[in-house]
């Protein structure tokens, strides 16, 4: 599952800042028996006092639920009415007893009418209490029985689960749709299941629909038939292979397919009839990707088939339902805007949950890492293979700097993690950037060889079952011999990471480097000093020699003698291990890393740290040939951000130059720094920029910049923005922006566009910039907080964010509304969130 509709490749780069307990054999010997059971004892409940002030021990802990019974198999057969909002039939339950006199079981299922209940044929009686089925059978059955189960039901418009979406008049040009969305235990308001994670099985859908729609579901397409009379069409989708009910999906709508072919078996993308010609920018490489993880992971892609569906208005980016994932229709896009973004991430991303959360699932959701950080590293290890590792290594350190937010001070928590009030609230990057990154700093301590053979071992060992982390760390160690028991307490089950202080001598007597490694993380029951190997480069005569030392201590000196002084020392070549880090280096250090470091990630922290230094001429030399002859080019795009802040001649001659660079990301850099520059020439370029580039996303940059330089006519430039189509809406959210910044009468014109039937990118825009800049906080409120009701999930999610940004307590019983009456626990914790951030401001102010 992933919140990213798509992956545009602007990603903010940035780096950012992690427990052991013992007692030593010598010691417990010389303690009485009775003592330690005591001292453990006590030890023990402070440990969880401990864990609960710091983790929120307002929260329940959470473990996998016991089951009663063994799901075999589902088959719904079902009829959809996309008008009526209705979906009624019956689903089969096929299931094992798992308790000796077994004569009653609990399903889940939500608000629906359960019309009919029958056992092999024989009425049997149930209550429905809330969100629990209770059936109690004719007879207690044994172990070895298999029970079949024919419920009858009928379902509208459920709260969640199953979603409709329609065209009205503020919106006639959308699309009838129906689609489900299980995860993490919703299926169960649209059709009685068993709904967690910790049971599989097979599963039937045959679903009867209007004859002009495509119903898509798990597996594969056994039969289609049209009835002309009822004008209605009967699709029947058969899974033969077992998994989470959670992944059982559904979709409605009119489609187009789209179908290449993977070793005979279809890849499909089913997309709008007015987007087929352009499918494939968005998802032309899924075969070369199927290909690549079959051969990385060991195990073939598992499945019969595998389909992309867009849809409508999704509350995801995209979710892995088992062969058929479902994508939000924002990721469809032309050739033009794909010279700034890609679907190649969330394609990668959904794709590879078919093997990691699909084919191996979490047991129970405090292993959710085991899925979502799998996926985020197996996207990151396909841009590896498409475009290179300094592209990998560009999402590692976005994955790191993600965790710098939401992983430290209070908010730390492991990764596995059982304490929340919601299963959303542990989807974060704890599990999924963090995840990634234990991954690839295994993939570092291991080897290229043992890693991917301790992969294929897991992954074969667990296939089409249930894993815990401990599964895992096992399945490595059986492959490898390594004893991983430190690796896994300290980045998985311990919290945080560690944050270094980096500082060298050079001796010149002795030619010794004297290398101080501190680590300055605060250290508790949560986070530790952290023992992890790092590559260190020593560059000397422009030969690089490359050492792996251990850090194992809060103050680790490496005393390295050498022939000469270095003429750079890189600490963690190649940023392989999550940390934050400051390092203690002269400028003409860094001028010479980013002239000569052999990975781009570590040339990009120079350009980083050399920004801003603008009176230096080595330091403009070493900018202006990077941002011309670097082969990476997010790292001729951060070369381009600091050459505007040198404002001279020299720079602005080379940025004229970088123009022409053949990446929009790096052109959209040069035009925002040309932004400083007042000559007539750069205003000449920025306005070709602006009207002529093919980049939508260069335009938009072009448009900022010339608020700068051609401020006499930049509110005709903004009237000719906001007149012009563009991907996300980018050229009118950033007219709107300069709108508010320069004209306090444009208020009416930007409320305009956050009315219901503008386009949702542009609705959100809005609401921001009224946030923003709306010098009335009275009005600001009054007006943001009529959008909690709104009809589109992403307006309300930004609304309830914006009214805890402003803190005014006027918000509070319309937030407390929200929070009691929002079905989508995301926003339901926002709301909480939110509220918390007014009562800090009301107790500042008192």
């Amino acid at each position: 599952m992933s919140e990213k509709a798509d992956r545009n490749v602007y990603g903010q780069l940035a780096m950012f800042p992690g427990k052991r307990t013992g007692m030593s054999n010598s010691i417990r010997h010389s303690i009485p028996t009775q003592w330690i059971k005591s001292l453990w004892a006590l030890i023990l409940v402070m440990a969880a006092i401990m864990h609960s002030y710091c983790l929120g021990g307002e929260y329940p802990a959470h473990y996998a639920r016991e089951r009663t019974y063994d799901v075999l198999h589902y088959r719904l057969n079902i009829d959809v009415n996309e008008k009526k909002k209705t979906c009624e039939g019956d689903v089969t339950i096929s299931l094992l007893p798992l308790r000796e006199e077994f004569d009653s079981l609990v399903l889940d299922a939500g608000t629906m009418s359960i019309d009919d209940i029958r056992l092999e044929g024989r009425a049997i009686s149930h209550r429905h209490e809330g969100e629990s089925l209770v059936l109690h059978l004719d007879k207690a059955y044994s172990l070895s029985d298999t029970l079949r189960l024919q419920i009858s039901y009928s379902v509208m418009s459920p709260k969640k689960g199953l979603y409709f979406i329609t065209p009205d008049s503020s919106y006639p040009n959308k699309h009838y749709q129906v689609w489900s969305q299980g995860q993490p235990e919703d299926n169960h308001f649209w059709f009685p299941c068993y709904d967690y994670p910790n049971d599989k099985a097979t599963s039937e859908m045959i679903v009867t629909v209007s004859d002009e729609l495509t119903a898509i579901s798990n597996g594969t397409l056994i039969d289609v038939k049209k009835d002309e009379k009822n004008r209605t069409a009967t699709f029947h989708w058969l899974e033969r292979n077992p998994y989470s009910s959670y992944l059982i999906s559904l979709v409605v709508g009119e489609y187009a397919e789209v179908q290449e072919r993977w070793r005979s078996k279809p890849v499909s993308y089913y997309v709008y009839p007015e987007h087929k010609e352009i499918a494939h920018v968005s998802f032309g490489k899924t075969p070369d990707a199927v290909e690549f993880f079959s051969n990385v992971i060991g195990t073939p892609y598992p499945w019969g088939k595998y389909a992309q569906v867009v849809v409508q208005d999704f509350i995801y980016g995209g979710m892995e339902n088992l062969s058929a994932s479902t994508l939000s229709d924002v990721t469809i896009h032309d050739s033009r805007a794909h010279l700034d973004v890609s679907s190649d991430g969330l394609m990668a991303h959904e794709l590879a949950h078919q093997w990691w959360g699909d084919l191996v699932t979490p047991r129970d959701w405090s292993h959710a890492w085991l899925s979502e950080g799998f996926a985020s590293y197996f996207d990151m290890v396909f841009q590896e293979h498409d475009k290179g590792t300094d592209e990998r290594d560009r999402m590692i350190l976005d994955a790191h700097r993600s965790l710098s937010v939401n992983d430290v001070g209070k908010q730390r928590r492991p990764t596995v993690y059982n304490r929340y009030e919601n299963v959303s609230d542990i989807y974060d990057n704890r599990i999924y950037g963090k995840g990634a990154a234990v991954l690839h700093m295994l993939r570092f301590t291991l080897g290229e060889e043992l890693f991917w053979k301790s992969i294929r071992a897991y992954c074969e060992k667990f296939k089409f079952g249930l894993a815990e982390t401990n599964d895992l760390k096992i399945a490595i160690e059986d492959a490898t011999g390594y004893n991983l028991e430190r690796f896994f307490r300290q980045w998985v089950y311990g919290a945080g990471f560690p944050e270094f202080h980096i500082s060298k001598e050079w001796n010149v007597e002795e030619r010794i480097l004297r290398l101080t490694v501190k680590q300055t993380q605060t250290v508790d029951s949560l986070t530790g000093i952290f023992e992890t190997p790092v590559d260190i480069q020593i560059w000397m005569n422009n030969k690089p020699v490359t050492r792996r030392i251990a850090i194992t201590k809060p103050i680790e000196e490496i005393i390295l003698p050498l022939p000469e002084r270095p003429q750079l020392v890189l600490f963690d070549k190649g940023n392989r291990i999550l940390k934050y880090s400051e390092v203690e280096q002269p400028i003409e250090e860094w001028v010479y890393q980013l002239r000569h470091a052999e990975d781009g990630v570590d040339r990009f922290l120079a350009v980083e740290k050399l920004r801003g230094i603008t009176n230096n001429e080595e330091v403009a030399r070493a900018l202006s040939l990077v941002v011309i002859n670097d082969p990476v080019w997010y790292i001729r795009q951060a070369a381009a951000y600091a050459l505007g802040s040198f404002g001279d001649d020299s720079a602005r001659t080379v940025l004229h130059s970088a123009y022409g660079d053949r990446d929009a990301r790096v052109r959209s850099a040069v035009v925002a720094s040309l932004g400083n520059f007042g000559s007539e020439e750069s205003k000449k370029l920025i306005l070709y920029a602006f009207e002529k580039d093919m980049s939508y996303y260069v335009a938009a940059a072009a448009l900022q910049s010339l608020r700068l330089t051609d401020h006499r006519n930049i509110a005709r430039h903004c009237m000719s923005a906001l007149s012009r189509d563009s991907h996300h809406e980018v050229l009118r959210s950033a007219a709107l922006n300069i709108l508010a910044e320069e004209d306090s009468e444009s208020l009416e014109t930007i409320k305009s566009y956050a009315r219901y039937g503008v386009a949702r990118d542009l609705r959100v825009e809005a609401l921001r910039i009224l946030q923003r800049y709306w010098g009335d906080e009275k009005a600001t409120v009054d007006y943001i907080i009529g959008f909690l009701n709104d009809p589109s999930f992403h307006v309300r999610r930004t609304a309830i964010s914006l009214l805890g940004a402003i803190g005014d307590s006027r918000a509070v019983p319309s937030l407390q509304q929200s929070a009691a009456t929002e079905t989508d626990s995301r926003l339901v914790h926002l709301a909480q969130e939110s509220l918390k951030k007014i009562q800090e401001v009301k107790n500042k102010g008192k």
